[in-house]
């Protein structure tokens, strides 16, 4: 009875999210596309370059990038709708109430998503929807089921920022994985660029009526800032008189400024809220079945809860038991990141050449954390390797991983490669790493 209500509601919710992330990346990508252009009027390099931004702003692009939204934005709506129309069809709450729950809601979403009328318009008649969809639940529905779910709650919570990467290298592992991994890096927004930390952001222009000597500018460049000619594609109007550190820490304020953070708190929200509730969601619907199939069935539900918990609870012992950094890993990814995230590293010839051996593994996830860890074990004989896995590694995050290790070598003669490849047919964001990656070698432009 659940089942298809929810079905429609989360596929109207997807369908709702694409349109919204189509109309609002092309307005963004409009606005992005003419800073590119004023950078390069003023004689910069900028990533991507004008010609590969009118590419993406085709229709099929945008709703390639749109699905990053799509499936993190699209389940909290989902699950939103559901939850909220469920609620008010249980209690039976009279329709006026319903409206200015639909209006409310859809007035939060739309001003957590950037304002504009047509957003509130597309979002009200998504919540009307949600609405009409709901019918009345059963009266027979199990309570149980609630307090049955708890260790399914606990394991999102439990699930950080390591997890989702050990998804992304379990992904790495097989051929369907790689083709999704390699799919979300070519196509992943660009407004990807708004969410990067203010020292890592790769083109922040400003405009300025002090005049500025070629060695301020030169400074401020390898710290990211680029003084344009333009006012109005500039980023920032700085009329007032700042010096460079001034400068620097005014631009970081803005970039960090509320559009960024409510991008941030955006996405970060939608996939740490979304993860429990549609868990959660899926788990009702099954667990209230399975109570209605027979007498049986809470013995099965104890046993299994049982045994989940006990997964859990050995789970998180066998993770604390295990000491990060000690010898040198095997050819196992998850061994490689511990050794990279942890503090006690050891670092000698032995450890960095069973690294080098790894960069020639078959296992995409163990290449990305070896190329990661030799960014931590410098020296002259990780340049060529690295080089050549910059160049052909089939896989997108590896050549990023690869090019953010070369810039941490110490050796300034591979910026002609590095440039070379930024001139080339990279995707964008290896561009993203081969910028950021000259710019820690100190290159100017």
């Amino acid at each position: 009875m659940y089942l298809r209500p929810f079905l429609l509601i989360q596929g109207l919710a997807f369908l709702t999210t694409q349109i919204w992330s189509y109309f609002r990346l092309r307005a963004f990508a409009l606005g992005f596309m003419s800073k590119l252009e004023t950078l390069a009027t003023s004689g910069y390099i900028p990533i991507p370059l004008p010609s590969e931004m009118s590419d993406y702003l085709q229709m099929s692009s945008l709703l390639k990038a749109g699905t990053f939204f799509t499936f993190t934005l699209g389940f909290t709506f989902g699950v939103v709708a559901f939850a909220g129309s469920f609620g008010l069809s249980r209690f039976r709450l009279r329709k006026s109430i319903r409206l200015g729950w639909t209006v409310l809601v859809s007035a939060l979403f739309s001003l957590l998503l950037g304002f504009s009328p047509i957003e509130l318009l597309l979002f009200v008649a998504f919540f009307g929807v949600a609405n009409v969809a709901v019918k009345m639940p059963d009266p027979s529905f199990h309570r149980i089921a609630l307090l049955a779910l708890v260790p399914l709650v606990m394991v999102p919570l439990l699930f950080r920022q390591e997890g989702f990467l050990g998804v992304r290298d379990n992904l790495l592992q097989n051929p369907l994985g790689k083709k999704v991994v390699t799919f979300y890096y070519r196509y992943s927004p660009i407004s990807a660029e708004l969410i990067t930390p203010p020292k890592e952001r790769t083109q922040v222009s400003i405009w300025t009526e002090t005049p500025l000597k070629q060695s301020e500018k030169s400074w401020l460049l390898k710290k990211g800032i680029y003084i344009v000619s333009t006012r109005d594609a500039a980023d920032f109007d700085l009329s007032s008189d700042l010096s460079g550190p001034e400068i620097i820490k005014a631009v970081q304020k803005w970039t960090g400024g509320r559009s960024t953070q409510r991008l941030r708190r955006t996405i970060l929200y939608s996939i740490l809220i979304v993860s429990p509730l549609a868990i959660l969601l899926f788990a009702l619907l099954a667990v209230d079945r399975l109570l209605a199939v027979s007498k049986y069935s809470r013995i099965i539900l104890i046993v299994c809860v049982a045994s989940l918990s006990a997964l859990l609870i050995y789970s998180l012992f066998s993770k604390n038991a295990s000491k990060s950094g000690e010898g040198f890993p095997t050819e196992n990814a998850e061994e490689i990141r511990k050794w990279v995230i942890s503090e006690n590293k050891k670092r000698n010839l032995e450890t960095r050449e069973t690294f080098i051996t790894h960069l020639g593994s078959t296992n995409p996830a163990v290449r990305l954390w070896a190329a990661t860890a030799l960014a931590h074990l410098p020296s002259g004989e990780n340049v060529e390797i690295l080089a050549t896995l910059a160049r052909h590694d089939p896989v997108t995050i590896v050549r990023c991983k690869a090019i953010f290790a070369l810039s941490f070598q110490g050796d300034r003669r591979v910026i002609p490669f590095l440039e070379s490849r930024l001139k080339g047919k990279e995707d964008w964001y290896v561009k993203h790493y081969l910028f950021r990656a000259l710019r820690r070698l100190g290159w100017s432009g």
